[in-house]
């Protein structure tokens, strides 16, 4: 079932669908996702004619296809077919199609006839080779019209030799059928008939692929389904390869498709079928979209099913990155984001959001949350409440201020955050003739010339991303004005350039002083604003905002990233009442393949402290994930390394995040530190600058996969190895 994704539920016995965990579709605002048998095929949704509930009705390609290639034809060079009742009526049904026998159901069969005047056949060898050979149509052959077939596969010819008087059989071809093409079924009565048509076609297949500097050959396949014998398989092989070419075809066994999010795991990849396609640019206008939704040419207007088709919407940004537009799949639960509105849905899947649909020419229109708000909405359905905190509340303003999390190099910067926090913590220590030093305040400002040549340093050793100051001051973090000394009070002021006037007012004494137009002493100068005046580190923000970046943009190159995240939220279930400073759905979309599930993240982000990360940090995400098991725990700070007591610390979460449940860790545990967050470029390349511990050359699998990715921070931080962990365990196992 995840495997498949399934759009509707057919049950043939009631509660089949709750004891394999699909029980909440059977909730009146999704019931129409989950049928009886019976309901698949019935009156119920015309009230004149039985018709499918959901699929789009066969009839309305023969229709199509004969008013485009058929109506005024005299005479068609390759005859239809039509397979007469016999003993063999299970193969003719998985190789070349049947119809229904119902009385009601007999229109298929008389739109058929009307369409395309079949020639009777009988189900034999000879009507095989016309059929596979391009001289006769069968029934399946209008099934076909007007899809495009995009195989996740190579397209090389593939012969499946079957039993079929078995049922496992026939289900194996037709779920091979979806991940290789084109595919000739070859049934074991028919094998010797049918020998040298595929000792002829691995012959013709096996060429030299175009451009390959290798020589490399392709090759045929042969699989063989489960019940047939070694034996059987055996003498089947020799019976047609004896003139067939080494390395021309390679033998295998039909295997049941299995879901995997584990991208080093063997995976099946289902074609993608569709009957077109659209990209459009859309604008979030009142937290929505709305678009024109695609239908098949071939469709009628209106049709007897409930859902006749499906529309996958993709969506991406290059904008604002708090939209939710990465979720967890719902196919057990549908209640689950309910945001295609006036209608259900939508199904969140690997391929994409499936809206399905039963009229041509409507509308689609999706509300677009934000990131918090869906995540909040998520974990509301988990038992837990949820709230933005204050710290969480700065994080998000500093990401909105930097429009995009890939604006955050504007930030990653060392030198560059201690010099804001330093503007922001407003304090410097002056010149005094008592016998100490006193603190006042600078106006959160600094000299323009100390940011020209901070500038100036990072635009000769940045790698990519050029900065300037124009970038600080129209991203809202800082501000140019004049600062002033009140001769009343001594106190320094700051006027912004709309607030410089002949006369002033000092903001401590609040006494008006002329503009001193003919002294030396105003100097241009910078004030922070905004999130980025906030003391301490803007509370946090600049370590949450990095990290959230690095995961965004910094980890790899290749492929494209599913996000939706919040910054920090107050957590409170009947289990804990804790704080964490951010979470999101993340998801590494491999390129050309369907998307994987995203994984759920937490994490806490600390600064420059020399003991930043404390026990009870540790604790909330402990208890988030005994909550949701699974969870990615994600601990992060700006500094270079972690002491020794944040190190001893850390190795007691990850060891409790080794622990198995349901076959996968329990929490793999993330570690970043100033390496990652500030890296130039990716953080491979921060790894191999800074070398060892750190990799010099750590496989692309590292950043695809963020159990891999934990397992190797682990490993540069704490020195600890989760595969000499589980050999140690296996060992004292087999002692005990």
């Amino acid at each position: 079932m995840r495997f498949f994704e399934p759009d509707i539920i057919v049950e043939a016995e009631p509660g089949l669908a709750e004891s394999i965990g699909f029980g909440a579709l059977s909730n009146s605002s999704s019931e129409s996702h989950l049928i009886s048998l019976d309901e698949l095929h019935s009156k119920k949704w015309t009230g004149h004619r039985m018709d499918l509930y959901v699929g789009q009705s066969v009839v309305d390609i023969y229709r199509a296809d004969y008013e485009a290639r058929h109506q005024f034809v005299l005479r068609e060079d390759v005859p239809a077919l039509l397979f007469q009742e016999d003993r063999l009526a299970p193969l003719v049904e998985a190789v070349f199609g049947a119809f229904p026998k119902e009385e009601d159901a007999s229109y298929f069969k008389k739109f058929y006839e009307n369409a395309y005047s079949p020639n009777l056949a009988t189900a034999d060898s000879d009507t095989w080779l016309s059929v596979f050979r391009g001289k006769a149509k069968p029934p399946f052959y209008p099934t076909f019209l007007d899809l495009e077939i995009e195989p996740k596969n190579p397209r090389e010819p593939t012969f499946f030799i079957f039993d079929h008087t078995k049922t496992s059989d026939l289900i194996d071809y037709w779920n091979t059928r979806l991940f290789k093409t084109p595919v000739f079924p070859v049934p074991l009565c028919w094998l010797n008939e049918l020998k040298g048509f595929i000792s002829k076609a691995i012959q013709a297949n096996h060429r030299p692929i175009p451009n390959n500097r290798f020589g490399t050959m392709f090759a045929s396949q042969v699989i063989f389904a489960r019940s047939v014998k070694e034996k059987v398989a055996k003498a089947a092989v020799e019976s047609f390869s004896s003139d067939c070419p080494d390395g021309s075809f390679f033998i295998g066994r039909s295997r049941h498709p299995k879901h995997s999010d584990v991208w080093h795991e063997p995976s099946c990849e289902r074609h993608s079928v569709k009957s077109g396609e659209a990209r459009l640019s859309l604008e979030v206008e009142g937290g929505s979209v709305s678009f024109p939704t695609q239908h098949p040419k071939f469709a009628e207007r209106f049709g007897g099913g409930r859902y006749r088709w499906a529309n996958v919407i993709n969506l991406g940004t290059h904008g604002p990155s708090d939209l939710a537009l990465c979720y967890p799949s719902n196919i057990e639960d549908r209640t689950f984001p309910h945001i295609a509105m006036g209608q259900q849905g939508p199904i969140i899947s690997r391929e994409g959001w499936v809206l399905l649909e039963r009229y041509q020419e409507s509308s689609g229109y999706l509300r677009i949350a934000s990131g918090t708000d869906a995540i909040c909405r998520w974990l509301k359905k988990k038992g837990i409440d949820s709230k933005p905190s204050a710290a969480g509340r700065i994080a998000s303003q500093m990401v909105e201020k930097l429009a995009s999390l890939r604006a955050a190099d504007l930030i990653a910067d060392k030198d560059t955050i201690q010099l804001l926090n330093k503007m922001a913590m407003q304090e410097r220590t002056s010149n005094s003739k008592s016998t100490f030093n006193t603190k006042t305040f600078e106006g959160r400002t600094a000299d323009t010339g100390r940011w020209h040549e901070l500038v100036k340093k990072r635009a000769k050793n940045s790698l990519r991303f050029p900065v300037s100051l124009e970038q600080f001051t129209s991203r809202g973090i800082l501000k140019l004005g004049l600062g002033l000394n009140c001769p009343n009070c001594t106190h320094s002021n700051w006027y912004g350039l709309d607030g410089v006037d002949y006369s002033v007012t000092c903001e401590r004494c609040l006494k008006e002083f002329s503009y001193p137009q003919g002294s030396k002493e105003p100097r241009w100068k910078y004030r922070v604003i905004g999130p980025f005046s906030v003391p301490n580190f803007a509370e946090g923000a600049y370590s949450v905002t990095l990290t959230l970046a690095t995961f965004a943009k910094s980890l790899s190159l290749v492929g494209d990233i599913g996000m939706t995240m919040t910054t920090g939220l107050n957590l409170k279930c009947d289990a804990f009442e804790r704080e964490i400073d951010f979470a999101f759905w993340y998801r590494k979309e491999r390129m050309l393949d369907q998307k994987s599930e995203p994984h759920f993240v937490v994490g806490e982000a600390k600064s420059f402290a020399e003991e930043a990360i404390e026990k009870g940090d540790l604790e909330a995400l402990q208890a988030v994930a005994k909550e949701l098991p699974g969870t990615v725990l994600v601990v992060s700070v700006l500094k270079e390394n972690f002491s020794e007591k944040e190190k001893r610390l850390l190795e007691k979460l990850v060891r409790w995040g080794w622990i198995s449940v349901g076959g996968r860790m329990r929490a793999p545990v993330i570690m970043l530190t100033g390496v990652e967050l500030f890296s130039d470029w990716t953080v491979e390349k921060s790894w191999q600058q800074k070398g060892a511990p750190y990799p010099a050359d750590a496989s692309i699998g590292v950043f695809s996969d963020l159990e891999l990715f934990a397992m190797e921070t682990q490993r540069i931080h704490l020195g600890m190895d989760y595969y000499s962990h589980l050999e140690q365990k296996h060992k004292a196992s087999k002692q005990a």
